[in-house]
């Protein structure tokens, strides 16, 4: 059976080029990742692509995202027998119809798993059309001046600026899932001093989850914090500083930074939290300076991935029956300051997103705060304050 599958394999490369996503280490020990041809020789132009969005501090993670998406691509371009600048804008639709029936299961995909796609295909095009290279058109996007944007066939529209995607399919919009509210965030954090027999393991699931939601910062961010990250306990002050920031080299590419370094204001109760763990329940490890690390025997001191805390809250998520993910406290640390008033510049800051447009998406107020705000105008009328 594994020789069937080995020769079938073998068939498929002698019909298409085979293309391999790699990842290699830099003489400065940070990572990198290149995608490479069946002769195992780095397809250049998407290096100098992925090179131009590690330039613009994109994270490993997502530059890998964007090399996986890249590699599907090349694949067709070989099945297409074409090169990158030869495709046109009538080809393109060859494309779509590639992502739906070669990508993955080989079954139709969601309007957002092909958006994704084209968005990938469309940044990448965009990059060689900005550089003045390769292309006569840009197959994906155009510019909306060389479109005829009408209005009741008498109004024409100037967005000169503004770049079109010709192939974005429509998305479903979806009901907001990911924000938890007070009661839950409280019996979540309960149940986590119920999920193990250590004392000193629940203590640091509660601190990561202490962290993740009165930062709203990534997983990853989380995971990569070192021991120098945090400012230093003062009783005299109610504030303390949690830094995001890059390290070179990363333990593990689960510690990256997606988008920007930024100091985070937080009470100094949390500071407080954050030193006594270290100090007193943190399995040390001379090698290693994360803030927080494995306490199991086989890995003791050693530092945490991804995979590692995901396993904690979907077991969290079982015993409360409260579903609950990482990101889902991020996302309901932005809501809530929405809620509270914060401005969105500086959630979108706090957040670290690069554009206000990617703090929208964590916008979702809650009908008691609607209710609670309403209830306030109601009141300033009855003052006569809009009198």
């Amino acid at each position: 059976m594994v020789e069937t599958y080995v020769l079938l394999f073998i068939r498929r490369c002698i019909f298409l080029s085979c293309f391999l996503v790699e990842k290699t280490i830099r003489e400065d020990g940070s990572q990198s990742v290149v995608l490479v041809d069946d002769k195992y020789q780095i397809v250049e132009e998407v290096a100098l692509f992925l090179n131009y969005l590690e330039k613009r501090g994109r994270s490993i993670n997502t530059i890998e995202n964007y090399c996986r998406d890249m590699k599907e691509y090349y694949t067709w371009l070989s099945k297409e027998g074409l090169k990158f600048f030869e495709v046109n804008r009538r080809i393109m639709i060859s494309w779509i119809d590639f992502i739906n029936t070669e990508v993955g299961n080989k079954r139709e995909k969601s309007a957002r798993t092909v958006n994704r796609y084209i968005a990938t295909i469309a940044s990448f095009y965009n990059y060689f059309e900005s550089i003045g290279g390769h292309l006569e058109e840009n197959p994906i996007s155009m510019e909306s001046n060389n479109m005829n944007f009408k209005y009741n066939s008498s109004k024409t529209f100037d967005k000169s600026n503004m770049n079109v995607n010709l192939y974005r399919q429509k998305e479903r919009k979806k009901r907001n899932t990911q924000r938890l509210f007070r009661n839950e965030i409280d019996l979540l954090y309960k149940g986590l001093s119920e999920l193990t027999n250590s004392s000193e393991i629940n203590e640091r699931n509660q601190l990561i989850f202490r962290v993740l939601y009165e930062t709203g910062c990534r997983i990853g961010e989380v995971l990569g914090l070192r021991v120098m990250d945090y400012s230093t306990p003062n009783p005299l002050d109610k504030v303390g500083t949690i830094s995001i920031k890059r390290h070179f080299p990363l333990y593990h590419k689960d510690h990256s930074i997606k988008t920007n370094e930024r100091d985070i204001p937080v009470s100094m109760e949390l500071i407080y939290a954050i030193d006594d763990y270290v100090i007193n329940s943190r399995p040390f490890n001379e090698e290693i300076e994360t803030v927080f690390v494995s306490h199991a025997y086989s890995t003791l001191g050693n530092f945490m991935t991804r995979s590692a805390i995901e396993k904690v809250f979907q077991k969290l998520s079982r015993v409360s029956e409260i579903k609950c993910t990482p990101h889902m406290l991020r996302h309901t640390h932005g809501t809530e300051l929405k809620e509270r008033g914060y401005d969105q510049i500086y959630i979108s800051d706090r957040l670290g997103h690069n554009s206000l447009e990617s703090t929208n998406k964590y916008m979702h107020i809650s009908f008691e705060a609607q209710s609670e705000a309403y209830e306030k105008m109601i009141l300033s009328r009855s003052d006569g304050v809009l009198e």
